[in-house]
């Protein structure tokens, strides 16, 4: 692409300090997003993803540390920024949707006033009245009626509240938006039309979106980029049409062999043995190694370089598979 990225990750490693050592939860993962485009993080529960994401956003805990790499937002580094200037970042250049809806929102406030607390910490100018104008026009692009807004959290549904999170995350009209696990707790066909939803946003208004999920199939629904994430590193990144019909780490074909398909010949789902590594003490060479079913001798020992092998496809495997 000949524009210049929204966002750069680069060599971003970030680790939790405990009592028994740090653990490497994100350990130099790189990629680049351009304005429009929508990515997928996927990968096993503790893979990373969500690591990530608050690390973009920098809402880390007290013993986390960003120990390297750059997060470069429209060109501007925010990893050396105080949290007095990412307060000015988050919300009106990029906001999160959280995996659980329920504790996001203030149970004993009306969900339109939350929203408009939101607009009104980041624009001390705006009215009530144009606070109001604001919650009803983000209702209705998200499918929400706009009478709701004076009701309280525990009257919405599961997906009308996981819809009231989109439309606070839309509130300062972002560049970039992080959704984490938007769908989880939602049944499969209120799931679908989130997910719509939410690309019928983000197509709307142009906007940049990272869906985060184990799930490869939601992936597959929303994103024109995936990241396999694996034990905190990038295992495999491409187009997700390239993905889908190439896959070539073993962790990505043994992730598509445990979901089932409607299309195709029927095939018994294939499980992967074994666990994540511990992060406290990791395997040396590539961590996936003591899992994968194609590892070599050099594999214990070395780790991959995260190369592109064409397409803008990259991998981190030293016998990557060959599978259509």
């Amino acid at each position: 692409m000949a524009e210049k990225p929204l966002l750069s990750l680069r060599d971003l490693t970030m680790v939790y300090h405990t009592r028994k050592g740090p653990v490497s939860a994100v350990d130099g993962v790189s990629f680049d997003l351009y304005p429009g485009q929508s990515m997928g993080l996927v990968g096993e529960s503790g893979c990373g993803k969500t690591s990530v994401a608050m690390t973009m956003m920098k809402l880390l805990p007290d013993n986390a540390e960003i120990v390297r790499g750059e997060i470069l937002l429209n060109g501007r580094n925010l990893v050396p920024l105080s949290n007095e200037e990412m307060r000015k970042v988050r919300w009106e250049q990029i906001s999160m949707v959280f995996q659980a809806a329920m504790n996001a929102l203030n149970p004993v406030y009306r969900v339109g006033d939350q929203i408009v607390e939101a607009l009104e910490e980041h624009n001390r100018d705006i009215t009530p009245a144009e606070g109001r104008k604001r919650v009803e026009q983000l209702f209705r692009l998200v499918g929400i009626d706009p009478a709701m807004a004076d009701r309280y959290p525990h009257e919405y549904s599961g997906g009308m509240r996981q819809r009231a999170i989109i439309a606070m995350a839309l509130a300062c009209s972002p560049d970039l938006i992080i959704a984490d696990e938007p769908t989880t707790a939602l049944d499969v066909i209120v799931q679908d039309q989130v997910l719509r939803e939410l690309r019928a946003v983000q197509q709307k208004l142009g906007m940049s979106m990272i869906y985060i999920s184990h799930d490869i199939a939601v992936i597959a629904e929303v994103a024109e980029t995936i990241g396999v994430m694996y034990a905190g590193r990038m295992a495999e990144l491409g187009p997700a049409s390239e993905i889908f019909r190439r896959p070539r780490h073993p962790y990505t074909v043994a992730l598509m062999s445990a979901f089932p398909s409607i299309v195709g010949e029927k095939r018994e789902l294939e499980a992967l043995g074994g666990e994540p590594p511990d992060l406290l003490y990791p395997p040396p060479g590539c961590r996936f190694h003591p899992r994968c079913p194609r590892a070599l001798d050099k594999c214990k020992e070395v780790q991959p370089p995260f190369e592109n092998i064409g397409n803008q496809h990259y991998i981190a495997c030293w016998n990557p598979a060959e599978v259509e």
